[in-house]
C-alpha cells in the first residue's frame, strides 16, 4: 500500500526538533571549543553567542519561507528557485548539497578520529601525522555505509534510530561540562594568559566564528526545512523546531566552552591559549583531570554523536539532489522518488560514492572546515534574499508565521553573513567560485545547448557572480592587510548592500 502523505505516523514535533538537534551537534562539539580556545583565547565564548544570534535570525526568516511553501520538496536548497528562478537557483543548490555532502565524510572522519585514539595501539593504523591511514578511509566509509542503510526506509525509521541519538547528544555535553567545572574550576583562566580576556584581540571573537567551526557547528538548522514534506503540520511545526534546536544547542555550546576554558590547568597556560596540544581534546582533558571514566564515555560518543549528524545529513543530501533534478537542474533519474519511503535511493547512493571520492581529497577534519564554511555561507545568503524577494512577490497572501521586523532582521543576517564570507580567505572564495563557473558551465551545456540560452542563463544569474566577485577582492583586501580595517568595513558594507539589492531584483530572462 503506497504511503499516505497524510499519514499520522509522520514525525512530530518532538522528531522535527530532534531532527534539528542532532543536525547542529555533530562533531562540532567534539573540536570546535578547543579550537575556539585556541585561536582567540577566553574571548572565544563571545563567538558563541554571535553565531548564536546569526543563526537563529536566519532560521526564523526560513520558518517564514517554510510555512509559505511547506509542500514544497527540499526548500531550504531551493530556495532562489523558488522566488527567483532556476538559473540563479542552481547557483545556491549547489553549495547546499556540496557543504551537506562534505559533512557527511566530516562526520564520519571525526568519529573515526576520535576512536582512533581511544586505543592508543591501534591508533598509528588508523590516524598517523595528522591524516588517515588507509585503514582509516576504510573506517570512515564504513561509518558512511551506516548511514546509507539507516536513510535506505525513509524517514520513519530515521526519525526513530535519530531520537534516541539526540538524548543521548543532549545528555552528554551537559555532562561532561558540569564534571569538567566541578573536577578543575579556576575562573582566573579568563586573564591568566596577559592579563586580558581576549589576548590575541577582539577581531578573534569574529574571525573563530569561521575559522573555528562555530557556525559550521551551528549552521545545521537546514535539515528541518528540507524535510518539511514529510513532517506533520509543517506550517506550526518547522517554525518551532527551527527555533528550539538552535536554542537548545546554543546553551549546549555556551556551557560547553565555558567549562573547558575554566577547567584546564592553568599552568598549561603559562605560554598561552596556543599552546594548547590535543588531539581528542575532551577525551584528553578528561584523563588529566582524573576522570577517565569520563573519557572512555566521550570515546564512545564520538562514535555517536556525528554518526547522528552524518545520517541526517546523508539524507538531506539526498533530498537536495531530488529537489535539483525536479527543477531540471540535475538528470530526471535522481528525481524518482519511492512510491512508499518518499526518497530516491538513486539520489543516496550516488551521494554516499560521492562522499567516498571526497575522503580521499579531506582526509582529516580541519581540511573541511574552510571550504564547509564557505558553501555554508552561500547557502546562508540566499535566506535573507529569498525572504525579501518572496515578501516583494506576494506581500498580502497571510502566512501561518510572520518574522517581526523581518526586512530588517534579513539584512542584518545578509551583512554579518558577507563579512563572515570576507574572512573565509581569498583561495578559498576563488576556489568556490571557480567550481560554481565550472558547474553553472556544464549545467548549461547539459540543459540547455544552446550559447543564446546559456547567455540568458548567466543574465539571470549575473547578480550571484558579481556578489562572489566582491567578496574575493575584499577577501584579498583581508588577507593581505591592504588598507585600514575600518576603511574596508564600511567599503565592504556599501557595496555588498548594492549587491544585496541586486540579488533581490534579480531578473529572469530564461522565462520559457
Amino acid at each position: 500500500m503506497a504511503y499516505d502523505p497524510m499519514d499520522k505516523k509522520k514525525p512530530n514535533l518532538f522528531s522535527a526538533i530532534t531532527i534539528g538537534v542532532s543536525s547542529i551537534i555533530g562533531s562540532g562539539w567534539l573540536f570546535a571549543c578547543y579550537k575556539t580556545a585556541q585561536f582567540a583565547g577566553p574571548a572565544g565564548l563571545y563567538s558563541w553567542f554571535i553565531g548564536a544570534l546569526l543563526t537563529l535570525g536566519a532560521a526564523l526568516l526560513l520558518a517564514e519561507i517554510a510555512t509559505y511553501y511547506h509542500s514544497e520538496h527540499a526548500i531550504s536548497a531551493r530556495l532562489l528557485t523558488l522566488t527567483h528562478n532556476k538559473d540563479i537557483g542552481f547557483l545556491i543548490s549547489l553549495p547546499n548539497w556540496f557543504y551537506i555532502t562534505l559533512l557527511i565524510p566530516a562526520e564520519a572522519e571525526a568519529s573515526v578520529q576520535y576512536l582512533a585514539h581511544a586505543y592508543k595501539p591501534i591508533s598509528p593504523y588508523i590516524f598517523e601525522n595528522g591524516h588517515f591511514t588507509h585503514w582509516g578511509v576504510v573506517g570512515v566509509c564504513l561509518f558512511m555505509c551506516m548511514y546509507l542503510l539507516i536513510n535506505y526506509w525513509g524517514i520513519r525509521l530515521l526519525s526513530r534510530v535519530n531520537n534516541i541519538i539526540t538524548l543521548i547528544k543532549f545528555a552528554v555535553p551537559l555532562l561532561t561540562a558540569a564534571l569538567f567545572i566541578y573536577a578543575s574550576y579556576h575562573p582566573d583562566n579568563f586573564t591568566a594568559y596577559q592579563g586580558t580576556i581576549a589576548p590575541y584581540g577582539y577581531t578573534k571573537i569574529f574571525t573563530a566564528v569561521v575559522g573555528c567551526g562555530i557556525f559550521y557547528s551551528f549552521y545545521g538548522f537546514g535539515p528541518v526545512a528540507l524535510f518539511s514534506r514529510e513532517l506533520q503540520n509543517p506550517q506550526r511545526n518547522i517554525p518551532l523546531a527551527l527555533i528550539g534546536s538552535i536554542v537548545i544547542c546554543a546553551i549546549i555550546y555556551a556551557v560547553l566552552q565555558y567549562s573547558f576554558i575554566v577547567s584546564v590547568p592553568p599552568s598549561m597556560l603559562v605560554n598561552g591559549w596556543h599552546e594548547l596540544q590535543f588531539n581528542s581534546p575532551l577525551a584528553e582533558l578528561a584523563v588529566l583531570l582524573g576522570m577517565h571514566w569520563l573519557a572512555i564515555t566521550l570515546y564512545v560518543d564520538s562514535a555517536i554523536s556525528p554518526s547522528g549528524s552524518g545520517i541526517i545529513f546523508l539524507g538531506s543530501s539526498a533530498r537536495i539532489f531530488t529537489g535539483m533534478s525536479q527543477d531540471k537542474q540535475m538528470p530526471s533519474v535522481f528525481g524518482r522518488e519511492h512510491p512508499e519511503y518518499l526518497i530516491s535511493r538513486v539520489s543516496l547512493i550516488f551521494s554516499l560514492v560521492f562522499c567516498t571520492c571526497l575522503v580521499v581529497f579531506f582526509d582529516n577534519w580541519d581540511k573541511m572546515m574552510v571550504m564547509v564554511s564557505v558553501f555554508m555561507c552561500l547557502s546562508c545568503i540566499a535566506i535573507p534574499v529569498s525572504y525579501c524577494r518572496l515578501r516583494k512577490n506576494d506581500p498580502h497572501t497571510k502566512r501561518l508565521f510572520k518574522m517581526p521586523a523581518g526586512t530588517i532582521v534579513s539584512y542584518i543576517v545578509y551583512i554579518a553573513v558577507t563579512y563572515l564570507l570576507s574572512q573565509c580567505g581569498f583561495i578559498a572564495l576563488v576556489t568556490s567560485g571557480v567550481f560554481l563557473l565550472v558547474f553553472f558551465g556544464i549545467y548549461c551545456s547539459i540543459y540547455y545547448r544552446n550559447l543564446r540560452l546559456s547567455i540568458r542563463a548567466f543574465l539571470s544569474s549575473w547578480s550571484m557572480f558579481a556578489y562572489l566577485i566582491l567578496l574575493t577582492i575584499f577577501a584579498y583586501l583581508v588577507e593581505n592587510n591592504i588598507g585600514s580595517e575600518e576603511l574596508v568595513a564600511v567599503a565592504l558594507i556599501i557595496t555588498s548592500t548594492v549587491s544585496y539589492y541586486t540579488l533581490i531584483n534579480q531578473k529572469n530572462y530564461n522565462c520559457s
